[in-house]
């Protein structure tokens, strides 16, 4: 699993009994969950977690007492920090934070984290005990949070239950991991629904060990700058090929302008500015040097000496700086992708201030993005080290094939031979709406190989939240960033297995989709979009783009195997449930589709008729199923107002 685990001693190693602490015996309880007197909120969430498991998997309630009055049973699972645990030597106090100690005495099972105050779901809380708590759940009692809700748990019954001996003290690879995304606002159609399906994802993401021990700042950096320095400095900032400092004059007028303005990284007095504006703030470990948002462009001649030629680029690298001239005279606003990569001039610079801060506090980390035309990794021989933290923001794949794959992992593997380590910070799970898309295997391979090489955090600002329709690709990001040794066949034959015996049809729908989703990325998105451009604009893949994808034939044959998987899951209640829930996945597409269709069919007729008759559907249908957590309906509103309009 993702965590670094130091002795795991099981029972038959030691030649001790195979059964060392008896939970439920035959029906009947037969241990106690134990708390601290004074429990943290997260201890007294675990315990209940715990509880909740148990009683679910056995028909058995254990309770749950204060280590201060008496105990019911022999056995006990001590959970937090006990005064049994420190007394056992199981005391979490010096570890890195989410980290635990599992430890067997006897007939006593001590799950002891390292744990702060607060809500037990919140990223910053640190929750070792509660993660100790999950550990114990899916690697002995077989548990799979498949997606958000009751009807995701997939949870073994059985009418006994024990647990081996165990011995281990476990810290997270990662120091933080986080996947966000939009909720606030209309669109569920009843009150209280958004907050529920914000609370039960919460839940989901944190089963799935989701949290920061560590929070750097990787914000982008600069955005005060232009306030600050604009008339007193001018040299810090990026130099247009007409001569002027600040602003790009051609981008499209930002508000407020600062954030958008980008540096000068060669310039000696920026790196200076830096420098003093860290020691002001007390010389923090994270010293944050992300260059602002949107595309970099300096061409002073020190930074295009920073530069260096790439093998594959598209304009000469002696004739970059004469073509981004005649492109910027030309009005063009991406002129700046003439100059080439710029990783060389930012990695450089990245160097620069981290061997300066490292005077002052030699455990300095220095954060910093290698993305838009900075992404590629350097070509020169770049010496970085462990006091330079990298955020990688891969290009977003469309869609997410082999050759997109190839190119993360080559990219990935460029940044992590510089000796830097890296984070991981893309955007490739906003695409495609709630259409029932597959990109499973390619993303399961790619962080299995970021995880193995230098990878110290993740954060996704992109959890659309469509499981009813998009489950298994949800599925293996959550669960691959927990167990990167896992195979990405053994992460979806979890999820296909809680289907029970409709197993084999639920794995075919989806392979029916995997291959609609890489048939489509043949056929030109780009044509797709430039002859549909007069109905509107759509994010990444998104409404107007549905139709073409999800064409009658293709979701006539998703209908004919889920009718297949309903016949075979016919005997098996959970199974069943969840087979007509993927169905109303598919209903929810037929609806956004019909909508599509409507909205085109307006604007070529400008008869808005049909439209409102097909978004009253949709929206009733939302409203009915908001609190089945098939789609963040939120999310799904705030990309159809930008293509629809005037919704009704």
């Amino acid at each position: 699993m993702s965590f670094e685990i130091r002795p795991l001693i099981l029972a038959a190693a030691l030649s001790l009994p195979a059964l060392a602490v008896d939970l439920v015996r035959n029906g009947q309880p037969a241990a106690t969950i134990v708390l601290p007197a004074r429990p943290l909120p997260v201890e007294s969430y675990a315990a209940a977690e715990l509880q909740y498991h148990i009683e679910a998997a056995t028909g058995v309630r254990l309770a749950i007492v204060a280590e201060d009055r008496p105990i019911p049973h022999r056995a006990r699972l001590y959970l937090g920090r006990t005064h049994a645990a420190i007394a056992a030597k199981a005391d979490p106090s010096t570890l890195p934070g989410n980290s635990y100690l599992i430890k067997t005495e006897g007939s006593r099972l001590f799950l002891a984290g390292k744990d702060s105050d607060g809500d037990p779901l919140g990223l910053d809380v640190h929750a070792g005990t509660l993660f100790a708590v999950y550990d114990i759940l899916e690697n002995h009692l077989g548990v799979r949070w498949l997606w958000p809700g009751k009807l995701g748990e997939s949870i073994p019954v059985r009418r006994s239950l024990s647990l081996p001996l165990l011995n281990a003290s476990v810290t997270p690879r990662l120091w933080f991991k986080e996947w966000r995304g939009g909720l606030p606002g209309g669109g569920w159609g009843r009150p209280g629904a958004v907050d529920d399906f914000s609370r039960e994802q919460a839940k989901w993401l944190r089963r799935h060990r989701f949290g920061r021990s560590i929070r750097p700042d990787y914000r982008h950096a600069f955005g005060e700058y232009w306030d600050r320095f604009s008339v007193s400095h001018p040299e810090y900032f990026s130099m247009a090929p007409d001569g002027t400092r600040g602003p790009d004059s051609l981008q499209s007028k930002r508000s407020p302008i600062g954030p958008w303005v980008h540096t000068c990284v060669s310039e000696p007095g920026l790196t200076r500015q830096v420098m003093e504006d860290w020691k002001a703030k007390g010389m923090p470990e994270f010293l944050n040097v992300c260059e602002n948002d949107g595309y970099p462009s300096c061409t002073c001649p020190r930074c295009l000496s920073w530069d260096a030629p790439e093998p594959e680029a598209a304009v000469p690298f002696e004739h970059r700086l004469a073509a981004a001239k005649k492109s910027f005279a030309d009005k063009d606003r991406l002129w700046m992708l003439q100059l080439g990569s710029l990783s060389d001039r930012y990695a450089r610079f990245w160097r620069t201030v981290s061997d300066e801060a490292r005077r002052f506090r030699p455990d300095v980390k220095v954060t910093a993005y290698a993305y838009s035309n900075y992404k590629n990794p350097p070509v020169t021989p770049m010496a970085l080290n462990e006091n330079v933290l990298v955020g990688f923001v891969p290009k977003t794949p469309f869609p997410y094939d082999k050759l997109a794959s190839e190119r993360i992992q080559k990219e990935w593997s460029g940044w992590s031979q510089t000796g830097a380590m890296l984070f991981l910070r893309p955007n490739y799970t906003l695409h495609f709406h709630n259409f029932p898309v597959f990109y499973a295997r390619h993303m399961g391979e790619d962080l299995k190989y970021a995880m193995a090489h230098a990878m110290k955090g993740a954060d996704f600002d992109s959890l659309t939240g469509q499981y009813s329709t998009q489950g298994p690709t949800l599925y293996m990001l959550a669960k691959i960033l927990n167990y990167p040794d896992m195979s990405v066949d053994a992460v979806l034959g979890e999820f296909y297995g809680a289907f029970g015996a409709a197993r084999s049809s639920i794995q075919e729908y989806f392979a029916h989709w995997e291959t609609v989703t890489q048939k489509f990325s043949t056929e030109g998105r780009m044509e797709i979009t430039t002859v549909k451009r007069k109905y509107g604009s759509s994010l990444l893949v998104g409404v107007l783009e549905g139709p073409e994808l999800c064409t009658p034939a293709a979701m006539n044959l998703g209908r004919a195997i889920l009718a297949k998987a309903r016949k075979q899951a016919a005997g098996d209640p959970s199974a069943a449930a969840r087979v007509e829930w993927l169905a109303l996945g598919l209903d929810h597409v037929e609806l956004v589709l019909a909508a599509e269709k409507a909205h085109e069919r307006a604007v070529d007729t400008g008869d808005r008729t049909h439209f409102r008759n097909a978004y009253k559907v949709l929206r009733d249908f939302r409203a009915n199923n908001a609190n089945r957590y098939l789609s963040n309906f939120r999310w799904l509103t705030r990309q159809e107002q930008g293509v629809w309009k005037e919704l009704p």
